[in-house]
């Protein structure tokens, strides 16, 4: 009775993990040396890590692989073989596509100043995408600002902020998807078969 306890309480933490919302939010700082700041939330704000601005430690200094002994695991012939499957890409690009559509983009501001050193360089650029940032920096939601510096230096300077929240039990219906699929089987068969010929 107490493994079933114990299985429907894991199962139940499990889903509480997968339900509760992920944010990710974005700081980029362009006056000088760029700065970019990456912080996730988790469980409403109670839990936070921020994940950039930290220094790493040196390295221990490794010796440069000689590639002796070494053999590939997938040759050209095999990579060819992947590429053939029908409608692969397609496959890869649909995958692509729901996952980008579990992100919720929400408090976008971004404010920038552009030049490119060149008063004509910079004028036709923003006559090509003017219109496009004038268009999203209209919404409620995101507030974009980009304005053209039409000095003799090369300028890029501003700052920007952005918050994406992510709900991770909408990536499991894509991911299954992706890998219950006749094509991803397919491919993971040529790729098994071939490692099991060369153990030969």
């Amino acid at each position: 009775m107490w493994i079933v306890a114990v299985l429907a309480g894991l199962a139940i933490l499990i889903v509480f993990i997968l339900w509760v919302p992920l944010d990710m939010v974005l700081h980029a700082d362009f006056d000088g040396k760029p700065k970019v700041r990456l912080r996730l939330l988790w469980l409403f704000g109670l839990v936070s890590r921020d994940i950039t601005g930290k220094k790493e430690k040196p390295a221990e200094k490794r010796k440069a692989p000689t590639g002796k002994g070494k053999r590939r695991w997938v040759d050209i012939g095999v990579v060819y073989r992947v590429l053939r499957t029908r409608g692969l890409l397609r496959h890869i690009k649909t995958f692509i596509k729901d996952i980008l559509s579990c992100f919720r983009f929400r408090d976008i501001v971004a404010d920038f100043n552009i030049g490119l050193g060149d008063p004509a360089d910079t004028g036709l650029m923003f006559a090509i995408i003017g219109p496009a940032t004038a268009f999203i920096g209209s919404s409620r939601v995101h507030q974009i600002r980009i304005e053209p510096y039409f000095g003799d230096d090369a300028v890029f300077r501003g700052h920007s902020y952005g918050t994406v929240r992510l709900h991770p039990v909408r990536l499991v219906p894509p991911f299954l998807k992706f890998a219950l699929s006749l094509k991803t089987i397919k491919v993971a068969w040529i790729l098994v078969t071939n490692r099991w010929k060369r153990k030969k």
